[in-house]
């Protein structure tokens, strides 16, 4: 029984990803060894006991009570205590393993006491933003509740009750409800962003060698008269097989880095395999696309990692497109990988009806439309050219 065309080149293709160890390379091992080592930088979910140190002129009840809430708080510990011999300006040259340095001032109770204002500093080893900016979050919050605590105490020995006191020092609360990521845990957020790009080069960059190997290695016409001398054929058998290698990947980081590391899905599983496939399939033919205009394979992976590098910065995940200039903001559009992240989060922690994808989908079928045409109409450029060239040859 003679085979489908379309499945004979699947085939051919499957048994060509098996023989070449760049290909099988980053199908296989590089999903397996680096997505789990990935996910695993980030086991802890977040930052937690920032070490500092703290400098405390005061040495007062009110300032011990201060450094014991220091201590309390989630995000730091207080590893070292300094003196008035330590250099502020040399400190953090000399000990690498403190972030910041709180110094509570002199005479902190007295004035605080006599109703003056009194400021607590905070030197922060800020080449990590990260930790400059959780310090300051909790530095806040415990200084907002000391100061509360002194209030309300002073209200209360004015005859007040407590609520009355309550309420004067608190006239104005803030009630933050933190959805869909609520712990700001960086497993969550980070590792799939990171597992997701790395999904896309590795598809973008096995189809844009696909088609120029062909040509390169003299193959292509034995691949032609395979697929019944249809140039669908040859796609379509191509494109199953880095689809189906796409969505075992997409298998490996939905069903087992997911579950082995913790990470929640709270949408519907299915409609994320849906938007995986259309991106995957989107991302193969554009790799086609490249890989049919340019038959050397070197300036095509170029072309590819030039493309596809900036991905996960203009995505917005490192820094918010509403933040990026125009420019930037139009290329970012210009990437697959933006448009599915949007709707990756959609479904992933926020689960929102299927309506709300819209935008995102249809961007992605764009992407698709514009790969197919652009890879279907290269190879027949390149026959016609080819058929043109052997005619002139024979004359």
């Amino acid at each position: 029984m003679a085979k489908i065309p379309f499945i004979a080149v699947f085939l051919r293709e499957i048994d060509r990803v098996a023989g070449r160890s760049s290909t099988r390379n980053l199908l296989f091992y590089v999903p397996l060894i680096v997505y789990f080592f990935l996910a695993f930088i980030y086991i802890r979910g977040g930052l937690h006991s920032i070490p500092v140190a703290v400098y405390d002129r005061d040495n007062s009840s009110l300032s011990a009570t201060f450094v014991r809430f220091l201590n309390a708080s989630k995000g730091i510990s207080v590893d070292e205590y300094l003196t008035s011999d330590d250099d502020m300006s040399t400190y953090f040259l000399n000990h690498p393993d403190i972030e910041a340095v709180f110094v509570l001032p002199k005479d902190m109770y007295k004035n605080i006491l006599k109703g003056k204002k009194v400021q607590v500093t905070i030197f922060t080893n800020s080449t990590n933003i990260v930790f400059g900016n959780i310090l300051k979050r909790e530095a806040l919050t415990i200084a907002t509740t000391v100061s509360s605590g002194i209030l309300i105490e002073k209200f209360k020995a004015a005859g007040l009750t407590h609520r009355q006191a309550y309420n004067l020092t608190m006239p104005i609360t803030v009630h933050s409800n933190a959805l869909y990521n609520p712990y700001y845990n960086y497993l969550y957020y980070l590792v799939p962003g990171l597992l997701t790009v790395l999904l896309q080069m590795i598809i973008f960059f096995v189809a844009t060698r696909a088609i120029n190997s062909e040509f390169q290695e003299g193959t292509f016409y034995e691949l032609f008269d395979l697929s019944g001398r249809s140039v669908t054929n040859i796609l379509l058998g191509k494109a199953l097989t880095y689809l189906m290698f796409g969505m075992i990947i997409t298998v490996l980081i939905t069903g087992v880095i997911f579950t082995v590391f913790g990470i929640p899905v709270k949408g519907d599983i299915s409609k994320l395999y849906l938007l995986f496939f259309l991106f995957i399939i989107a991302n193969i033919f554009l790799g086609f696309m490249i890989s049919a205009i340019f038959e050397d394979q070197i300036l095509s992976l170029d072309i590819a990692f030039f493309y596809n590098s900036p991905a996960f910065v203009f995505s917005g995940f490192t820094f918010p497109r509403l933040g990026m200039p125009a420019f930037d903001n139009f290329y970012a559009d210009l990437i697959p990988y933006s448009h599915f992240m949007t709707a990756f989060f959609k479904i992933y922690q926020m689960d929102v009806p299927s309506q709300y994808l819209k935008p995102e989908i249809l961007a992605l079928m764009i992407f698709l439309a514009v790969g197919i045409a652009g890879a279907y109409t290269a190879i027949k450029v390149k026959l016609k050219l080819s058929t043109t060239n052997v005619i002139i040859a024979n004359e």
